[in-house]
């Protein structure tokens, strides 16, 4: 069983009123959803390009090979192999050393 009652009306009013908000509130949502639809659609690009970026420099900075780089407080930082390990071997009567590099 239902049973209707009439409001008065500022009571109607407040109702009119609570339900423009609902409404603005809800188109408030859709607009940021589709906001953010767009930005996780620009962000795939956005990365490819600071890829490149972060690409030329390394090209640019770095001679030889690296395992990682990245930018870090204005600097590019790269992970690189450990250098060679030089060896000390007597080259001379005298007792003089000379550095080479193993390989």
């Amino acid at each position: 069983m239902q049973k209707a009652f009439s409001l008065q009306q500022h009571e109607i009013s407040q109702a009119n009123a609570l339900d423009e908000e609902r409404k603005s509130v809800l188109a408030q949502i859709g607009a940021l959803t589709l906001d953010m639809e767009t930005a996780r659609a620009q962000l795939p690009n956005v990365e490819q390009k600071r890829r490149e970026f972060l690409a030329g420099l390394v090209k640019q900075y770095v001679a030889g090979d690296y395992r990682s780089a990245r930018l870090e407080n204005g600097n590019l930082v790269c992970d690189v192999p450990d250098a060679p390990e030089a060896k000390m071997i007597p080259t001379r009567v005298n007792g003089g050393m000379e550095v080479l590099s193993k390989e």
